[in-house]
């Protein structure tokens, strides 16, 4: 029990009853009045579930009469009741998890199965996962707490969840689990909405830091191990984030080889969304190629390497146009009247998601190409002009803040967004309309800050030391 400060110094009953209290002693005259035995003065408190001897004591569950809402009001009308230990703080956390899903899902469901993706969404997973471990656990909490406003909560549940995934990582066998990859997903997802709280230029580190725990887990085990269930779903849902860190740092992707690639598709099916991922995976490539032609001095073996950079741009660019033949109709975000559409569902939310993506890769495939092409272009043909793609995509991003979309909707953007005003600001005499429009939105739709503190510490992170401390526009530049 613990003493509440700054709390009214009234009679118990009268705090309790909601009448103010004049303090008389040894009987107030409220309750003198009423014929009510008076309660005294002793200090009000409030009950803190724990589990003895684990970290989770830090995090206190309070119980509380109605429906209580900011941290700051956590004491009123507190009851003197107390649940038994496991049920109280399985409420708890049930109640806090439950409000974080309800604002992450699009339209308040899980992405579900279809041609488009042959996985269910990795945070219902997680959701399924959380009861059986506790670091996968204590990060939902932590998301949850966040969704609530209990931001000091969620940053003491989020260290909680951090050291026991060190503890499980320690246990090779326990490091192999299910639910070890889906801890790593929920600490990089933590990370793009909230891990500016305490320092926004550690931000980028920190999930790079999840990612690459992520990706060591993965290859803990063999391949063949993620071929059907739970394990195959997290395995070819993990891929996105992974992906998105080896582009953006133009590294190679290090689950790109012909095993990581076949073998964990030998009982089901690539979906529509496994092979766009294939894709980024052979863009990764390229780029790594491309920055290993331009530091080649040998000028013969700069020649070869520019041969085959170019050929590999233009296979990539055939798979783009052969799975674009496949998927059919890209989502249509606005309708005949020029009125942005609302996703109706998690169907429309993965097709809205595999379009930017594809606009994406486009972009910077195409930028890539017109780079290496020698002699220089004075006009874009235009079949590799990345102009109608990027037009595409910044009037796209409102559909992602849209009230259907969840916390997904923009978690899924992010990525688009921030490659797209990546290419635009390297030509900004070429691309002026489009970045004014990739900015705008920014600051039009109050959702959009977390993601852009997110994107700029991912740059910042990776920029020279006398860039990364530039502020405003031209530090996000």
């Amino acid at each position: 029990m613990v003493g509440v400060p700054g709390r009214s110094k009234g009679c118990s009953t009268c705090r309790r009853r909601k009448k103010g209290c004049d303090k008389k002693r040894p009987v107030c005259t409220q309750c003198s009045s009423a014929g009510l035995e008076c309660g005294g003065y002793e200090r009000e408190t409030i009950f803190l579930n724990h589990t003895q001897g684990t970290e989770a004591k830090a995090i206190p569950v309070v119980y509380q009469k109605g429906n209580q809402g900011r941290s700051e009001d956590v004491t009123a009308g507190v009851t003197d009741i107390v649940l038994p230990n496991g049920l109280a703080q399985t409420a708890y956390i049930e109640k806090y998890i439950s409000i974080f899903l309800a604002k992450y899902l699009p339209a308040g469901r899980c992405l579900t199965t279809n041609r488009l993706r042959s996985s269910g969404d990795w945070i219902e997973i997680a959701h399924r996962l959380h009861t059986s471990d506790k670091a996968t656990q204590l990060s939902l909490l932590s998301l949850g707490l966040f969704a609530a406003g209990e931001s000091q909560y969620a940053i003491q549940s989020y260290c909680f969840a951090l050291r026991k995934l060190q503890t499980t990582l320690s246990v090779p066998r326990r490091a192999q689990d299910n639910s070890t990859l889906a801890t790593c997903h929920i600490l990089s997802l933590y990370e793009v909405f909230h891990g500016a709280e305490d320092n926004v230029l550690l931000q980028g580190s920190r999930w790079r830091s999840h990612l690459n725990g992520l990706v060591a887990v993965i290859e803990a085990r063999s391949p063949d191990a993620y071929q059907s269930g739970v394990s195959h779903q997290l395995f070819t849902e993990g891929r996105y984030s992974l992906l998105v860190a080896a582009i953006k740092d133009r590294h190679r992707f290090p689950l790109n080889t012909p095993e990581w690639r076949t073998i964990p598709w030998e009982k089901e099916p690539k979906s529509l969304m496994d092979k766009i991922y294939d894709i980024m995976a052979d863009l990764s490539e390229i780029l790594a190629d491309t920055d290993e032609m331009r530091r080649c001095d040998d000028p013969v073996q700069k020649t070869n390497l520019h041969g085959e950079v170019l050929r590999a741009c233009w296979c990539l660019n055939e798979n783009l146009q052969s799975w674009l033949t496949d998927v059919g109709p890209l989502t249509d975000f606005y309708d005949s009247n020029g009125v942005l559409n609302d996703p109706a569902g998690p169907s429309d939310m993965l097709l809205a998601h595999m379009t930017i993506v594809y606009w994406a890769v486009c972009v910077i495939l195409y930028s890539t190409l017109i780079s290496l092409h020698d002699p220089p272009l004075s006009e874009i043909p235009i079949n590799i002009d990345p102009l109608p793609y990027l037009q595409g995509l910044a009037k796209a991003l409102p559909y992602f803040w849209s009230p259907n979309a969840g916390l997904c909707g923009s978690n899924l953007a992010a990525w688009p967004w921030g490659i797209c005003l990546h290419a635009a600001y390297a030509t900004p005499q070429r691309y002026s309309r489009e970045i004014t429009l990739l900015e705008q939105f920014a600051w039009q739709q109050n959702g959009a800050i977390a993601v852009v503190r997110f994107l700029d510490s991912l740059q910042r992170t990776s920029a020279e030391p006398e860039m990364a401390k530039l502020d405003g526009r031209p530090g996000s530049k």
